[in-house]
């Protein structure tokens, strides 16, 4: 995180789907001896579909009280609960692994035998399975967009989008689809399209506040924050414990350097009941961070990594990673540098052994980018220029967070390229930039087109 962007690794949007909305193969549809039960459930795959996900759990967990049977609910909410309690997601998952599967439909079985097969990092075997059942039932909207998800997730975004816009054609209402094609023009700098398709899906879903939020990322990604603020404004009027707005708007002012603003986001978002402690904690440490180190207060950086250990968890770790290494660099504390990036690379080991190809992208284009910062205030700007360069290859604008990234990678690169007397390229580059987010830019002159203020060889 930075004066220039925020550097939170945001998940990926993810989504599930609504019953009520499509038109579904013949045949039932999901096992339970229920009608109740089944109307909770719909009503919980149609929060999943708005990424309301309070009400999900709370219509799952009323499903499962009205058919404690009900194996599918099951698989759904220990999804939902795993990142904020394990043991119980655990115990959900156990009891769907040991339901006699014979009493289920073929959709619910392939569901349940993919994630088992994933837990058990049998990737080809899990995509294989989605694959068979599509195979024999090609319109099938909800294992259509899990295998459009999954591409996506995997970087084959031309394969995504094209069974995404399929998805909208047998499945008109399933708006979830704009949405995902619309982050997958986003990712590829598509920003025009992108917007065609943040704007359709929020013309088909106005009372959604998703939409709102999407648009409002591109709007921030492409440097027209006013316009951001009051579609998250709008989003946030729809749906007031929307957290992700408040992110957003917290987001959009400190791009617009109103730090004050910034935090009155955070505090609109705890009276309205909206925040989880993770992301109060983390946001308001980003805000912090940002602010220092936008005011070149770097000791203070350091003294933030001292006195708040919880800043650099969660959330606002990546965030606190780049600053305090960026930090350190300009303050020759090449021990604190050395300790982050090994940090870094720990955790790219550890995602090539977990399989987390996606995610592996994202920190190796961190740590060329650590690297790259650490050559560059070292004098070596022709490892800048490298370093750099590859962080960029490793990079997406794929949501506000990572493609404002990205933009500022950017910058860095341009900074070591005019103090490697390389001007050509670096104004070439720079124009780049320009084109898709001019107030990055207008701001990077200001600052005499240095960040890590570099001089010339």
């Amino acid at each position: 995180m930075n004066k220039k962007t925020w550097l939170g690794l945001a998940a990926v949007v993810v989504a599930g789907v609504a019953l009520s909305l499509i038109a579904l193969p013949n045949g039932a549809e999901w096992t339970t001896s229920s009608p109740e039960a089944l109307a909770e459930f719909t009503a919980a795959v149609d929060a999943q579909m708005k990424l309301y996900h309070n009400e999900v759990q709370a219509h799952l967990e009323r499903a499962i009280e009205l058919d404690p049977d009900f194996v599918i609910a099951k698989l759904y909410l220990a999804d939902q609960v795993k990142s904020d309690d394990e043991g119980r997601a655990t115990r959900l998952w156990n009891d769907v692994i040991s339901a006699d599967q014979t009493k289920l439909t073929e959709r619910e079985r392939v569901l349940i035998n993919r994630a088992r097969a994933v837990q058990e990092k049998r990737y080809e075997d899990a995509e294989k399975m989605l694959d068979s059942y599509l195979a024999d039932h090609p319109n099938d909207p909800f294992l259509l967009h899990r295998k459009a998800l999954a591409l996506w997730m995997a970087g084959d975004f031309d394969e995504a989008e094209r069974l995404n816009r399929r998805l909208i054609e047998i499945a008109p209402n399933w708006v979830i689809a704009y949405n995902q094609l619309g982050y997958i023009a986003m990712s590829q700098g598509r920003f025009v399209e992108a917007e065609e398709y943040f704007t359709s899906y929020r013309f088909v879903a106005p009372d959604q506040a998703n939409p709102h939020d999407s648009l409002a990322e591109l709007y921030i990604m492409i440097g027209r924050y006013d316009e951001a603020e009051t579609s998250l404004y709008r989003s946030i009027e729809i749906k007031p414990d929307f957290w992700a707005a408040y992110d957003h708007l917290a987001m959009t002012r400190m791009m617009m350097k109103d730090f004050d603003g910034a935090r009155d986001a955070l505090t609109m978002a705890e009276e309205a009941g909206a925040v989880p402690e993770y992301w109060k904690t983390g946001i308001g440490c980003i805000i912090r961070m940002v602010e220092l180190d936008y005011n070149e207060q770097y000791r203070e950086v350091l003294a933030l990594r001292e006195e708040s250990p919880e800043c650099f968890k969660g959330l606002s770790k990546g965030n606190g990673s780049v600053t305090v290494h960026r930090a350190a660099c300009r303050l020759g504390e090449w021990k604190i540098a050395d300790s982050i990036e090994d940090e870094s690379a720990a955790a790219i080991d550890r995602m090539k052994a977990s399989g987390a190809e996606k995610e592996l992208e994202d920190v190796a284009g961190v740590l060329e980018h650590l690297h790259g910062v650490r050559s560059a205030v070292q004098g070596d700007f022709e490892g800048a220029i490298t370093s750099f360069k590859e962080a960029d290859r490793q990079m997406t604008y794929m949501q506000a967070a990572s493609g404002l990234f990205k933009l500022t990678n950017r910058l860095f690169l341009v900074e070591a390229l005019f103090a490697s007397g390389m001007d050509g390229e670096a104004h070439k580059l720079l124009s780049q930039v320009r084109s898709v987010n001019p107030r990055m830019v207008e701001d990077f002159e200001e600052h005499g087109l240095k960040i890590l203020g570099l001089e010339r060889e």
